[in-house]
């Protein structure tokens, strides 16, 4: 029936809108109410796994540092982090967690460790070669340079000049040790010492035997190539021995260079500024001047040249004394491997020092153990302040725990350093008898 004559069909409507609304409100209020009544739960935050403690010394090498490792250590950050950790902790459990926090960093030392090098390089300058890299061998270039000017067919003591001085060239050179490198110029050796040929015969300068081991047939070959017949081109002949070192430089090299002449320049040359070329030059030879019976003017300008070399001079009258001379020049180089051999000891046990001395410094002086002794001080620092919060259930235990890791660490720098020393040792031994037999070799052949 209608109410207040209004008709049902109005009031049907009226009623279902207002049920409507009503319901709308209480679902915004529920939202609302349920929103206020459960915020978001914030997101746990993960628990932290701490690894166990190892008590292998190369696995303790290589372990990450921890929180408050080396410069990080504070003790007032330390013990609040230590307050953190969970009260009555087994021994285990709690070293764990000290090494967790206050493990150091070995891990730069110990690859210096790892990259011990036990090979003891010396640089000892021989007077030879050889072949073993580790004592610094030399290669020897013998350069040779001869006089074949008209003047060296006069006669001395003993015959003529040329024949005697190639002999004794033919006999110096075959006394040389093997792997020297030796190599034959002479000048002056075409045309003739008369004017009409005297453009000719300073031209003469030539390599008859190329630098390179001594082979008896083909360097006698090489001498008997030419005779005395012209001027004498003393400059070019200096000037072209440079040339012919300077080709075959390279590392751990000693070049030396002999001028036999019986004369002074003669094709207008400067042989004192060529001498001191060569020995401003970075081949850097050992030079030896011959005048073999050479008059005073002679004998002024190739001392001269000697001086401006850095080298030596030596006059000679006879085939005696050339052979002499050569003779001296033999034994200076067997005292010279008696030296080498004394100086090349010395620099082994030098050497040997500065590796023992590392070798100290990455272990003890001022690498791993320092390291070692700092973690050790903070573990036993941290233990004695957990047994006074009351924290570990055994913490006699926990102090036998760090009292091993020192000792494990200690037994393994000693034993790697036992290791180290020995190949030391035994590297000082090798080089040391290879210095002496190498001396003794070379020693026997100049005898």
């Amino acid at each position: 029936m209608p109410i207040g004559g209004i008709p049902l069909k109005i009031q049907s409507l009226f009623s279902l809108t207002l049920c409507l609304f009503l319901l709308v409100a209480c679902t915004e209020q529920n939202t609302q109410s349920s929103n206020e009544e459960s915020p978001e739960k914030p997101t746990a935050k993960k628990e932290e796994k701490i690894p166990e403690a190892s008590d292998d010394p190369e696995e303790i090498m290589r372990q990450n540092p921890g929180k408050f490792s080396g410069e990080n250590y504070d003790e007032e950050k330390v013990e609040k982090a230590l307050d953190q950790l969970p009260d009555d902790m087994t021994s285990d459990e709690a070293y764990n967690h000290l090494v967790y926090l206050l493990g150091e960093d070995y891990q730069k030392e110990y690859q210096k460790l790892l990259a011990f090098d036990t090979t003891l390089q010396i640089d000892v300058d021989t007077p030879e070669e050889g072949e073993e890299p580790a004592i610094g061998f030399e290669q020897l270039n013998v350069a040779i340079v001869l006089d074949a000017s008209g003047s060296m067919a006069g006669k001395v003591d003993g015959g003529m000049k040329m024949d005697l001085a190639k002999e004794a060239v033919q006999n110096f050179v075959s006394e040389l040790p093997e792997g020297a490198q030796v190599s034959l110029r002479v000048y002056g050796h075409k045309g003739s010492n008369s004017e009409k040929d005297k453009e000719v015969s300073c031209k003469s300068n030539e390599v008859v035997y190329p630098m390179g081991d001594y082979a008896p047939a083909s360097f006698k070959k090489a001498l008997n190539r030419f005779q005395p017949t012209g001027w004498t081109p003393l400059t070019d002949a200096i000037e072209e021995a440079h040339n012919d070192l300077n080709k075959t430089k390279q590392g751990n090299v000693r070049n030396v260079v002999y001028v036999v002449s019986d004369g002074e320049e003669t094709c207008g040359g400067d042989p004192v500024q060529a001498g001191k070329e060569l020995h401003e030059s970075n081949i850097q030879p050992v030079v030896n001047i011959v005048g073999f019976d050479v008059d005073d003017k002679g004998q002024q300008q190739l001392l001269e040249v000697a001086e401006a070399a850095d080298g030596t001079y030596k006059d000679v009258y006879s085939e005696s004394d050339l052979q002499s001379y050569l003779e001296a020049e033999k034994e200076q180089l067997r005292l010279e491997w008696h030296f080498w051999g004394a100086d090349s000891e010395n620099k082994i046990m030098d050497r040997w020092a500065e590796k023992f001395g590392l070798l100290e410094d990455i272990i003890y002086n001022e690498g791993l153990w320092p390291i070692t002794d700092r973690e050790i001080k903070h573990l036993y620092a941290a233990e004695e302040y957990l047994s006074s919060k009351g924290k570990v259930e055994d913490d006699h235990k926990l102090g036998s725990l760090i009292f091993n890791r020192e000792k494990v660490l200690g037994s393994f720098y000693s034993d790697k350093n036992s290791e180290i020393n020995e190949s030391l040792k035994k590297e000082r031994k090798r080089l040391k008898e290879q210095v002496r037999e190498k001396k003794e070799e070379m020693v026997d052949e100049y005898e």
